[in-house]
């Protein structure tokens, strides 16, 4: 519970903010008569550690980011709002190892933003404006200015320049920036391809979000694929979808295709996608945020037609002032009435939630509906051979079944129509929804319009199989990603270690250099040590497994120099997260912070090495230490070595 308050500052209940907010104006001037709110800076912390302490109600961004000192200061009495954290999940089972029962998500709905920013990546790929714009302002020599516009535009960084109508777009994925999309797509004449992830049942998931009707779906990805001019990813990341587009999909794409991702960097198979880059068979790809490395920046240089955004593609200034509004909105609530609050995410994933069910009604009601109308239509067709001898009858027992039957439907619809029309935020969709309605009046064209449809769709995905045939290429990284018997890559160790120290040989200085990329053979057993999660969503932690090779992105490790002597190991597949020991002296990834919990030395050869913990010199690793990657002094390129 929290202290009680009261009129004088002296007495109100203190909120600190650490990683989120430098400027608290915004809420000290909302909560003045409720608490006092400070920031304290990371670099302060130690000597702020008083002011932590008796703090009611702490505001980060994060606590899977904030420094390992930062976390086991805090205590589980306090009120911690993360306020749009990245990974949610994470940040819950963090804060249930640590003990704070009291942690609360703050967020809102960020779809328009993703909406926004992959059409501007689409459209920045197309017309190859960040390319132009970057020749431009380096020099005049850079587009030939001095020369005259006109004479260079057409040969020189203009070349590949794309016209947006009649292209296709593919979504992969159904979900509100999905079908926000879809709209933005279709307002500059593009035509709209989706594609519906399948569950782990091998179903497709249902969900409420419609695309809009001139969109198609697809029935396999494979189709999409070789039908579409830009690949856009929009599904969440589950066991069916890591690495959904792989070497063996990816052979499948559109000579020339563009591809955006603004999920889940796990998505996508890297290196494939990196070997269809320099093949020319991808013409660009835009990311928001990128692991592993290749993608470093040595490496994006070379390649122009790479995008790659600092995993901003859902801010905006407005969706921040949202949060902050709602945070403070939340703890005006926890101090005048002392209740933990829950998770407050969104107004409209809450509102979705509690619609799926009259959707769910809808759509069984209009299954009901058709069937009886094509019963409607197939009585009037027999009793009535002809459209003239039916205008001439004239009998009004003729028209009285599907009158009857007609009343019955019209009725259901406008039942429909009237739970739909509750929801204020949905009023768009009522206009298309009486059209439906209407367009129920006239049974034949019912009848007629679902048959389109389907021919339409049985169209498309014909002619997407002929086109899926006649792209296909086989991918040079296929075999490479292909995995082998840890046997085999035990025998071709040696050889592969000796050839990587005679390489860095000849860079002069320490054995392991800041970005070498390694790999860690444990030496009691044929295995690697690879980054695992204990369960889905929960804590990474060090682990040896015999079935997986070093280009298994669990296998990769970045080394990151602390001082000349001590070193920090990082996990591509914990998200940069460096190895570290526990207070049960257990190896885990749980922070990207330096601390003397991550800290280690480097004791003996690359054969026979030891790294020890600088905070427990008994936590003890002995590996030998495959080089996987590592950048040239002359370009400062990351390579693969070997």
């Amino acid at each position: 519970m929290p202290p009680p308050t009261s009129s004088t500052s002296s007495s109100l209940p203190l909120v600190v903010t650490l990683n989120c907010i430098d400027d608290p104006t915004l809420e000290q001037a909302l909560l003045s008569h409720v608490a006092t709110v400070s920031h304290v800076p990371l670099t302060h912390l130690t000597t702020s550690s008083s002011l932590l302490s008796s703090a009611s109600a702490v505001i980060i961004h994060s606590l899977s980011y904030l420094p390992r000192a930062a976390q086991r200061r805090l205590q589980p009495n306090h009120l911690i709002l993360c306020l749009g954290s990245p990974d949610r999940s994470l940040d819950s089972s963090l804060a249930s190892d640590l003990g704070l029962p009291n942690l609360v998500h703050v967020d809102v709905s960020r779809d328009e933003e993703v909406a926004d920013t992959v059409m501007a990546l689409v459209l920045s790929l197309l017309r190859k404006t960040h390319l132009l714009s970057r020749n431009g302002s380096g020099s005049s020599a850079g587009l030939g200015l001095g020369s005259g516009w006109l004479g260079t535009v057409q040969g020189g960084a203009c070349k590949g320049m794309r016209r947006c109508r009649g292209l296709v777009v593919g979504i992969v994925g159904r979900s509100k920036s999905a079908k926000a999309l879809a709209n933005r797509i279709l307002s500059f004449r593009m035509n709209v391809l989706y594609f519906d992830v399948l569950d782990e049942n091998g179903k497709v998931t249902r969900s409420s979000i419609s695309f809009p009707p001139s969109a198609r779906r697809m029935d396999t990805l494979n189709d999409l694929l070789a039908a579409s001019d830009v690949i856009s990813l929009h599904c969440a990341l589950t066991n069916e979808t890591v690495h959904i587009l792989n070497a063996e999909s990816l052979q499948h794409v559109k000579p020339g295709a563009f591809l955006v991702n603004t999920s889940s960097s796990q998505l996508l198979d890297d290196c494939a996608v990196k070997q269809l880059l320099i093949d020319g068979s991808l013409g660009g790809c835009a990311l928001d945020g990128a692991e592993g490395p290749q993608w470093m920046e040595a490496w994006v240089r070379e390649m122009p037609s790479v995008l790659i955004l600092p995993r901003s593609a859902d801010y905006s200034e407005e969706v921040w002032m949202e949060i902050r509004e709602k945070a403070v909105a939340i703890l005006q609530s926890y101090f005048y009435d002392g209740i933990v609050p829950k998770d407050a995410i969104s107004d409209e994933e809450v509102e979705d939630s509690a619609m799926s069910n009259q959707n769910e009604q809808l759509i069984n009601q209009e299954r009901q509906i058709v069937p009886l109308i094509s019963e409607i239509t197939q009585a009037t067709s027999d009793n009535q051979p002809g459209r003239a001898s039916s205008q001439t009858m004239g009998g009004n027992q003729a028209k009285e079944p599907p009158s009857h039957h007609m009343g019955s439907s019209q009725d259901a619809l406008m039942q429909s129509d009237g739970r739909r029309s509750r929801s204020g935020k949905k009023a768009k969709k009522r206009h298309g929804r009486q059209k439906s309605g209407q367009k129920f009046g006239d049974p034949s064209s019912l009848g007629k319009e679902s048959t389109s449809t389907h021919e339409d769709d049985a169209a498309m995905s014909g002619t997407d199989q002929v086109l899926s045939s006649s792209s296909r290429f086989a991918s040079p990284e296929d075999s490479r990603n292909r995995k082998v018997p840890l046997e085999s890559l035990q025998d071709s160790t040696p050889s592969q270690l000796k050839r990587s120290v005679k390489k860095l040989a000849e860079v002069p200085g320490e054995l392991l250099r800041d970005g070498y990329v390694v790999a860690l053979y444990a030496k009691d057993r044929p295995a690697l040590h690879v980054s695992r999660q204990r369960v889905k969503g929960g804590g990474w932690f060090l682990d040896t497994m015999s079935n997986v090779t070093n280009r298994d992105p669990a296998a990769q490790f970045l080394v990151v120099l602390r001082s000349k002597d001590t070193i920090g190991l990082r996990s591509f597949a914990a998200g940069g997260k460096l190895l570290q020991i526990n207070r049960r002296t257990e190896f885990v990834f749980a922070s990207h912070s330096f601390d003397v919990w991550e800290s280690w030395t480097v004791e003996g050869s690359l054969d026979e090495c030891r790294l020890v913990n600088c905070r427990n010199t008994q936590a003890v690793l002995e590996v030998q230490i495959e080089i996987l990657a590592a950048a040239s002094e002359e370009d400062g390129i990351t390579r693969w070595l070997g």
